[in-house]
This record gives C-alpha cells, structure tokens and sequence, in this order.
C-alpha cells in the first residue's frame, strides 16, 4: 500500500503535509492520518474549502478566476496549493484537490464525472496531476489517495 509507504517516509524524513480539498472533503487528510506513529508527526491539518465561498474568502482566490475556470479546474487547484502556504507555514508538503467525485458541478465531455485535479507543493515548486478515476464515490477516494502518496514519493524520488 503506498499511503502507508508515504507515511513512514514522510515520518523518517520529519517531513509535515497538510492538505487544502475541496471534491475529497477531508477524506485525504483523514487518510494521511491512520497510521500509528504517523498522523500526529506527519500531518499538520487541512482545509476543507468544498464551497467556492470558502475558496474566495479563506483561501482569497479571486472570484474571476473561479469563474474563468470552474471551481474545478487545475488552475484553482494550484491556486488552492499556493494559497494553502500561508495558512501552514511550516508544512513541507500542500496538497490541494478539486474534482468531480459524484455527478453535478462542472462536469463536461472534457471533464467528466471522476476528473480530479492535485496540485503539490513541495520545495517552493508546483507539481499539478489531473486523473480520470472510475467507480464509486468511495472507491474513487481510496483510488485517489494512493495516487497522491504515489506522486509524493515520486517527489522525493523514492523507490516504490
């Protein structure tokens, strides 16, 4: 399982993560913080900004963009990940996510149902991710949640 692999890295590293999520509400923070000896040393918190309000208003990314883009789009998921240093200072890794994990939103031929966005933060650079994830709401997360592990350790170079 990757997630546990990223945790024990994450770990022996003392490196810290925090997420900002709008389309997994919370789920990838929750994820990220199961596994003994971990959860308290790796993750710092998280943001769950499912509301564009929360987006305009917490996170100050202008209402434009939103509207240029969607609320779900790559180019306000990074904009969460930016946003989302000045909320965690010291943390290492920022994840953000948007996406359309059940049917409604901005879904489009382009952009269906079970397009997520990741954009992380790491090293003052941006690292952004867009995937197409089939199956249930739950099985999209669980899916989701290993990719994310999976891109952190590709950041860190890590064999897996």
């Amino acid at each position: 399982m990757l997630l546990k692999q990223c945790c024990d890295v994450l770990e022996k590293n003392k490196l810290t993560i925090a997420f900002i999520e709008s389309a997994s509400s919370g789920y990838l923070s929750s994820q990220f913080s199961i596994y003994k000896n971990s959860g308290a040393d790796i993750l710092l918190g998280g943001l769950v900004s499912y509301d564009p309000s929360i987006k305009v208003s917490i996170l100050h990314i202008p209402p434009a963009l939103i509207e240029q883009y969607t609320a779900e789009s790559a180019e306000i998921t990074q904009a969460m990940a930016e946003s989302g240093i000045g909320l965690f200072t010291s943390a290492n890794f920022i994840v953000a996510c948007t996406g359309l994990l059940k049917p409604s939103g901005s879904a489009t031929a382009e952009k269906p149902e079970g397009t997520f966005f990741i954009s992380i933060l790491f090293n003052h650079q941006v690292s952004n991710f867009r995937y197409l994830i089939l199956g249930t709401p739950v099985e999209r997360l669980n899916q989701l949640t290993e990719y994310v592990a999976k891109e952190i350790l590709n950041l860190l170079k890590i064999k897996k």
